[in-house]
């Protein structure tokens, strides 16, 4: 992709807080508002720079230097504290982190359940059934 890195700049600074103006002024400082205004519009446009925000878009986790396993060696550490040397009042964060990374590692119940309707007629015997077997998988 061939993209200067004035529009790098302008890119990476527009997904921090989709301000297209404060962005172009990072990426052009001398530039008026009113020019910053307009040049940022229609940087948006070019096909290179739309190419390149998507890009960081996909993968924003590269971008901020953060990862999951980064995020769950962090969270372990705050787990496996010796109780000794800290407060109990501590305890809470390493239950807190123990739920987050439980849920980030996907060992919790899914917290939505979709459910799709359907043109079938269920006997109450039927329904039920179903309502039984659903709350089983629970």
């Amino acid at each position: 992709m061939d993209i200067k890195r004035e529009h790098i700049v302008f890119s990476e600074q527009y997904v921090i807080d989709w301000n297209a103006t404060r962005a172009y002024q990072v990426a052009y400082p001398d530039c008026t508002d009113e020019s910053a205004k307009a040049s940022a519009s229609r940087l948006l446009t070019d096909v290179n720079v739309s190419a390149y925000i998507d890009e960081i878009q996909k993968d924003l986790s590269k971008l901020a230097g953060v990862s999951a396993l980064g995020n769950i060696l962090e969270l372990k550490k705050i787990l496996t504290v010796d109780e000794a040397q800290e407060p109990k009042e501590r305890a809470g964060d390493r239950i807190k982190a123990l739920e987050v990374i439980n849920k980030m590692l996907g060992f919790n119940a899914p917290d939505k359940t979709e459910v799709k309707k359907t043109d079938v007629t269920l006997t109450n015997e039927e329904r039920e059934q179903m309502i039984k077997d659903l709350k089983d998988k629970l």
